[in-house]
């Protein structure tokens, strides 16, 4: 059998211990194999980093705390992966998540990125999400709000990449937090690479209280400032 190859999964984690177990353990269990899993602890305060290092083989880098999409990014920087996923640390990947999303990067139909849908649960004591609203607890994310009609109807987190695409596209943008995923996402359109969306779920997605989701203004001021960058740059290419 040709060996498969490595997938890297990069975590980043700020006072995750709550759910940072629950996360590990459903990368650890992927049907798909094999995969690296890549733990940033951003400068917490409790015992992150602990529950991080009670896994066996999970690599686990610490860092002062600079926000995801640092820790991201300095995750993929240690990973070794051909392909790389993003997972968060409160989140869980369901069982066959890289094994259907691999197939696909890997059936030589010249995709570069796949993702995939997101089943949300809400925790007692969390606000549904603004990008929620009219929709009921634990059903797949509906579709888009009028106000981002016409966006790409894709879900950052839930991507699996050839680790070339990421840095042909770039770092996530730490100014642009909360937003920075899909602002990546953005310019991974830009950039005119083969993109698949799987209508499938391969991700149960927390939202509890201290979701950062669950600051709306800072939400919504974040996503202004992913669209007002993609429309700069824009503007930029059609000045030049």
């Amino acid at each position: 059998m040709t060996e498969r190859p490595l997938v890297s999964v990069v975590i980043p984690a700020y006072n995750a211990e709550r759910f940072l177990g629950e996360a590990i353990e459903s990368v650890l269990t992927q049907e798909y194999a094999p995969v690296e899993t890549i733990v940033i602890d951003d400068g917490s305060t409790d015992g992150t980093a602990a529950v991080a290092r009670s896994y066996d083989g999970v690599v686990v880098i610490e860092q002062e705390n600079a926000g995801p999409a640092a820790a991201r990014n300095a995750g993929f920087a240690a990973c070794n992966g051909e392909f790389v996923a993003f997972h968060d640390a409160d989140d869980a990947m369901t069982p066959d998540k890289l094994t259907v999303q691999m197939g696909r990067l890997l059936a030589g139909e010249g995709i570069d990125i796949v993702f995939g849908e997101q089943e949300v649960v809400v925790e007692p004591g969390a606000e549904l999400p603004f990008w929620h609203e009219g929709s009921e607890v634990g059903l797949a994310l509906p579709a888009r709000p009028p106000d981002l009609a016409g966006e790409p109807l894709i879900h950052p987190m839930t991507m699996v990449m050839r680790r070339e695409v990421f840095e042909l596209v770039g770092e996530f943008d730490p100014s642009l937090q909360p937003a920075e995923d899909l602002d990546w996402a953005f310019r991974a359109a830009e950039a005119e690479l083969e993109i698949l969306r799987l209508p499938r779920i391969v991700l149960r997605r927390r939202v509890h209280p201290d979701s950062l989701t669950q600051d709306l203004a800072s939400s919504r001021r974040g996503l202004f400032r992913a669209f007002k960058a993609r429309i700069d740059r824009r503007r930029a290419r059609a000045a030049g």
